[in-house]
């Protein structure tokens, strides 16, 4: 007799309760994160559990949620390494690869990737991607946009679900708010830089994993400000991106310049 999802899971305990009961995370990767804060050397035991096709492109891809992420990191290990593990647990279970490889992450202008994640959550997730069930049982009475945020602001980091965390989560030191990847790029306006990335690492084109289907969301005044001050260090982030990029145009323009001549 074949026996739904629905009753499987009616039968047997939630994993991810369960990683929640125990070691204070609901994801399997939160876990290893924060234990890499709490006992670091201890947590190098664990070097193994870095992929080997990651060792062997000596290239470490942070994925951070709804930044086309699912795309890339499928493009360049395959499809088991789609975790959403961040910076800090590589540096921490594996320090010298770590220091050696190559390491990059994409960002997303906060307000846009607010808009994504919401429409992620308020559908479900995506056909190849779905929340996980205590995200929607949590989420299922959300009703508007206030309703979200106040989800978010109520919450820490380990609370929430992937796609709702602050891209920094994923990609900077917690302390200081530095980033400890070597190369971040921003999606929509580095394609091309990004485009030039992948193909050095053997990677000529993108399939288009893991999208979601959403009408452009209306934020107020008000809204906007609340977003603003959840994604702080995002804004941060992405506001330093753009300016460098604005800095490094009139140089490239120089050097088209001359090489012309």
């Amino acid at each position: 007799m074949e026996i739904s999802q629905r009753n499987l899971r009616s039968r047997f305990p939630d994993p991810k309760r369960i990683h929640r009961a125990l070691f204070g995370a609901y994801y399997e990767e939160d876990i290893y994160d924060r234990y890499c804060g709490l006992m670091p050397r201890a947590m190098r035991m664990f070097h193994w559990r870095i992929e080997d096709a990651i060792r062997r492109r000596n290239l470490i891809f942070v994925h951070v949620p709804r930044v086309a992420g699912t795309s890339i990191a499928r493009a360049l290990y395959g499809p088991r390494c789609t975790r959403h593990h961040s910076i800090r647990y590589y540096k921490t279970v594996a320090p010298r690869f770590w220091a050696q490889a190559d390491s990059f992450a994409v960002l997303r202008d906060p307000f846009d990737r607010f808009a994504s994640s919401y429409a992620f959550v308020r559908s479900g997730g995506t056909e190849t991607c779905r929340l996980s069930d205590v995200f929607v049982e949590q989420t299922a009475r959300l009703r508007n946009v206030d309703d979200y945020l106040s989800f978010i602001e109520d919450r820490d980091a380990l609370s929430l679900d992937f796609v709702m965390r602050p891209q920094s989560w994923f990609v900077c030191d917690l302390k200081t708010g530095a980033p400890l990847v070597k190369r971040l790029f921003l999606y929509g306006g580095d394609d091309a830089l990004l485009s030039d990335f992948l193909k050095s690492h053997g990677v000529d084109k993108l399939a288009w994993l893991n999208p979601s289907m959403r009408n452009p969301l209306e934020l107020s005044a008000r809204q906007r400000r609340r977003i603003e001050k959840i994604y702080a260090r995002d804004f941060e982030l992405v506001g330093a991106l753009r300016y460098r990029r604005a800095q490094e145009s009139p140089d490239l323009l120089r050097v088209a310049g001359v090489a012309a001549e």
